[in-house]
């Protein structure tokens, strides 16, 4: 199985051979300020699953973090804990059908914008959960 995605100008594209699991909408300071948005929807893959095949995101280190861009549009991509992360986050609505893909839980609600509403029906954290 394999799904595809890319960027708002279509100059960098990539595939993952796998489907995007740990599905969370993230409300940090980061994420919004990175995507100009609210907030942002993250799926998470295997790194090896995720195939650049069109362009070569720019990568930004911040907050010992590592985040990836569209270097033809600026599009936010991928997000990695380091680089060497076992697995890579891809924002979802990159992805060509984001649809099937939605939020499992909501994370970093402390930051969270007072309009937002969050959806009930999923589990919410102040931060991010930890994994047991």
């Amino acid at each position: 199985m394999e799904f595809t995605g890319g960027c708002v100008c279509g100059g960098t594209r990539y595939m993952l051979k796998s489907r995007p699991v740990a599905l969370v909408d993230c409300h940090c300071i980061d994420c919004r300020r990175s995507a100009g948005a609210p907030h942002v929807a993250w799926g998470s893959v295997p790194r090896q699953d995720l195939v650049v095949t069109k362009g070569e995101p720019r990568k930004i280190a911040y907050a010992n973090r590592i985040r990836s861009f569209a270097t033809c549009c600026g599009t936010h991509l991928f997000f990695e804990d380091n680089k060497d992360s076992d697995a890579i986050d891809v924002t979802i609505a990159s992805l060509d059908d984001p649809a099937p893909f939605a939020p499992q839980k909501a994370i970093w609600l402390e930051d969270k914008l007072p309009w937002v509403v969050i959806d009930e029906s999923i589990p919410s954290f102040p931060k991010t959960p930890k994994i047991s």
